[in-house]
């Protein structure tokens, strides 16, 4: 017997979801948690998995899902400061789009407290392909010069 962390489990009902189209719940996905893991020795070894239960709560599973694809970097929260000027959006934006990112959300916060009277910023969540999409998109607006900060 092994011991799974949570982590562990969700990642494998994210997997299950991903790759076989098939939905299980946490007590269902122990085994492919620990064998993702690691935690079982099975090298030259052939190995059938039962997968059981389909009974999750679509909440619990929606969080699972958002959970995983941040934890992959798929998924992004941006805050970007710009200057306060026509434009400055549109400027952002653009850079996002040639990136091939796609824009889930935007809030513009136009008050900042403390910070400067001529900025804003802008919050964006994005989807990407992965880290290393989303770590060359972060690297391209800052190569543009946009003040960013990735919220995790």
């Amino acid at each position: 017997m092994v011991c799974v962390e949570e982590e562990e489990i969700a990642r494998a009902i994210l997997t299950l979801l991903e790759i076989e189209k098939t939905v299980a719940e946490g007590a269902g996905a122990v085994a492919l948690a620990a064998i993702l893991k690691g935690k079982v020795k099975l090298a030259g070894k052939q190995v059938a998995v039962i997968i059981s239960g389909g009974n999750i709560d679509v909440n619990k599973l929606a969080r699972i899902i958002e959970h995983g694809l941040v934890k992959d970097g798929r998924r992004i929260r941006l805050r970007v400061q710009v200057s306060d000027q026509p434009g400055s959006l549109q400027r952002v934006t653009a850079a996002i789009a040639e990136e091939m990112a796609n824009v889930l959300e935007v809030y513009h916060e136009r008050s900042l407290p403390g910070g400067p009277v001529d900025s804003t910023e802008i919050f964006f969540t994005l989807e990407t392909r992965g880290r290393e999409h989303a770590e060359q998109l972060i690297g391209r607006l800052a190569a543009q010069g946009f003040q960013l900060e990735e919220q995790r």
